[in-house]
């Protein structure tokens, strides 16, 4: 593809009474890399300048809350209640500008959602609905606290306005405090707040005609909303699409997203995972457009310029927002108006790296070790002395060592015994829905083969060929291998390993039993049982601890999957055997089963072996250093952090 394939994306567009430069949106995202105040610093400024430097035609700066006391529910959030930090708001503002990017902020209040441990007053609501993990203390809000939040709300925007932001977004989705007003679940009041949606968006209107007032005419402003809660009792599309005709006469944008972040089975709508198809809001953007007078973008796995512009040129949105793409790879624009879309890091939509910020840590990327550490890294130096360095293993960590050594200006040679690189990424994305992490295989692979890198397959690297051969520096990242561990009868003919049943060498059973109820275990259950299989997935550990050790949002997607796909589980069983008929189990109390089947499956995990570290090291302990699995057999973040954190500084 060339430019000449995105006639729609690299077209400008105008929002109100400015223009932007083209159709691509850098959607909102807290970094969490201020200081623990909310003062910007060089961390944030170097953040924004990332995000500009991609190409995009603005961003919005994620969830700033517009009450410090009440609504605060991400650490390191900017603060934008006070004159105290407009400086630091100033110099980002110059930073986008710089570039040619636009630079907005989205104005939010949490509501209920808010961090207890981060304010010291009550929570505003529209009803005493209190959340489990959020704020328990909540003051249903009366006619006084509307008028205070309404105030509150237009000084934000006019402060910001004042600091030279090009627009501000008013956050109305996901369940916060003005989407909580919205939804019949949230709002169980009987004034003239509650009960029919005229009533029940009251509030949210009042809101965005005091930040207009407050604004003027012609700052632009953008609206953020859920298009559908996706619960049972919430907020539906058809209201929605009401609300939005009445709101669009305060506003100059609707950004579309969907879910709230207050129950499980909705929130994974927010930021889908791997599990779900990309451009999942795309048809009801499509809806939208046709009903109101003003741009329309929409957000949700948007992955690609490919992705945007086929939304743009089927009419479905005017502006395309990107997020997660351009986090994993920021030279997503340049690379195809080069003409290089290949040369772009996918996202495998995960959430290891980038999901932390909901836990108070600042934003990462499973996949670019350099998000969010721009000061840092935004520029990896040349070393002082070019080095000879082996690196042994071509798993993520073994190319994410070349990358990083590459760019050191070194001269590196990759080994691996196998006959192809790309180590167990070649297991991990073999199941069907791991589309994302099979382009980000298939990605990596092909730029490490094009890298000036000296790639020595069939090749199982010794203690004596690194004596014989004296790199200046060795890189063990030998992965970890499969645990198959000695129960009695677990060589049978109906009992098979995890990894061949995923990449479609051996065949099951229609009855299956997966043994294992880690990440692996869980995602094979699903494949089989997507398959036709009757799946039951057995440990030793609780059946509610299964594939605990995700991050939660992917979590609870890959369990919603499980749970429609009719996958059993069996928690609190040891293996003792396994036989001709099935497995033989003993329960917590000491009782004895047999789970009949017709086809074990062992997915027990992987094991690290740092022998060839140890042995390496014993001869080079200043040079010799391990990434990745064969230290701690973990994820893709663990092997891209470890493998960077080591050869960014050899």
């Amino acid at each position: 593809m060339s430019f000449k394939d995105y006639p729609n994306v690299f077209q400008p567009i105008k929002i109100g009474s400015i223009t932007v430069k083209n159709r691509i949106h850098y959607t909102p995202m807290v970094a969490c890399v201020t200081t623990a105040d909310g003062e910007s610093n060089q961390e944030m400024l170097d953040w924004i300048g990332m995000q500009a430097r991609t190409g995009v035609g603005y961003i919005t700066i994620g969830d700033t809350q517009i009450d410090k006391e009440r609504a605060q529910c991400f650490y390191g959030e900017l603060d934008v209640t006070t004159d105290k930090y407009k400086d630091g708001l100033m110099v980002l503002t110059e930073e986008a500008h710089r570039f040619g990017c636009k630079l907005s902020i989205e104005l939010s209040h949490a509501g209920r959602g808010a961090n207890p441990e981060m304010n010291i007053l009550p929570a505003f609501a529209p009803s005493y609905l209190p959340i489990p993990g959020a704020q328990q203390d909540i003051k249903v809000m009366d006619k006084e606290d509307m008028e205070w939040i309404k105030t509150r709300w237009a000084e934000c925007a006019v402060r910001c306005k004042e600091c030279g932001f090009d627009m501000v977004m008013i956050h109305s989705a996901h369940n916060n405090l003005l989407g909580s007003f919205l939804s019949p679940e949230s709002n169980i009041r009987t004034d003239e707040y509650g009960g029919s949606l005229e009533n029940r968006m009251r509030f949210p209107l009042e809101v965005l005609e005091t930040v207009r007032s407050a604004v003027g005419p012609d700052f632009p402003l953008e609206f953020r909303v859920s298009i559908n809660e996706m619960t049972d009792t919430g907020l539906v599309f058809e209201d929605t699409l009401k609300y939005l005709k009445v709101a669009q006469k305060y506003v100059d944008n609707i950004c579309l997203s969907r879910g709230t972040v207050f129950v499980e089975d909705a929130i994974r709508y927010l930021c889908p995972s791997y599990l779900m198809p990309h451009m999942i809001n795309a048809d009801y953007a499509k809806i939208v457009k046709e009903n109101v007078d003003i741009p329309v973008q929409v957000v949700g796995s948007v992955c690609s310029l490919e992705e945007a512009e086929k939304i743009l040129n089927a009419g479905k949105a005017d502006i395309v927002g990107i997020c997660r793409g351009l986090m994993a790879g920021p030279t997503m624009l340049e690379d195809a108006v080069r003409g290089h879309e290949e040369k772009t890091r996918p996202c495998i939509r995960c959430m290891d790296g980038c999901g932390a910020v909901f836990l108070g840590a600042p934003i990462r990327c499973a996949v670019n070790p350099k998000l969010g550490r721009e000061t840092r890294f935004g520029k990896v130096a040349k070393a002082d002395t070019k080095k000879k360095v082996y690196v042994i293993g071509s798993g993520p960590a073994g190319m994410q060592a070349v990358e990083t050594l590459l760019e050191r200006g070194h001269d590196v040679t990759l080994f691996d015994k196998a006959d192809k690189i790309g180590g167990m990424l070649h297991d991990a994305a073999a199941i069907e829905f791991k589309s994302d992490l099979r382009r980000y295989k298939e990605w990596f692979i092909r730029q490490t083969q094009e890298s000036p890198a000296v790639i020595r397959l069939n090749t199982e690297v010794t203690l004596e060929l690194i004596k014989s051969e004296k790199p200046d520096a060795v890189l063990v990242a030998t992965g970890a291998s499969y645990i198959k561990p000695p129960i009695p009868g677990i060589n049978s003919d109906n009992v098979v390993m995890a990894n061949v049943v995923d990449n479609g060498t051996e065949k099951v059973g229609n009855k299956v039993i997966v043994c294992g109820g880690g990440l692996t275990g869980c995602e094979t259950a699903l494949q089989l049982a997507r398959e036709g299989k009757e799946v039951t997935v057995l440990d030793m550990i609780p059946a509610e601890d299964f594939a605990k050790g995700q991050f939660y949002i992917t979590r609870s997607s890959l369990m919603a999957e499980i749970r429609d796909s009719g996958v059993k589980f069996a928690g609190n069983l040891k293996i003792k055997e396994f036989n001709n008929e099935g497995i033989i189990v003993e329960d917590k109390t000491g009782n004895i089963m047999t789970m009949k089947t017709d086809t074990a499956v062992i997915a027990l995990g992987t094991k690290g072996d740092d022998t060839l570290y140890r042995q390496i090291a014993a001869e080079m302990p200043w040079d010799t250093y391990a990434a990745g699995d064969c230290l701690s057999a973990k994820n893709i973040y663990n092997a891209t952090f470890s493998a960077f954190n080591i050869a960014v500084e050899i």
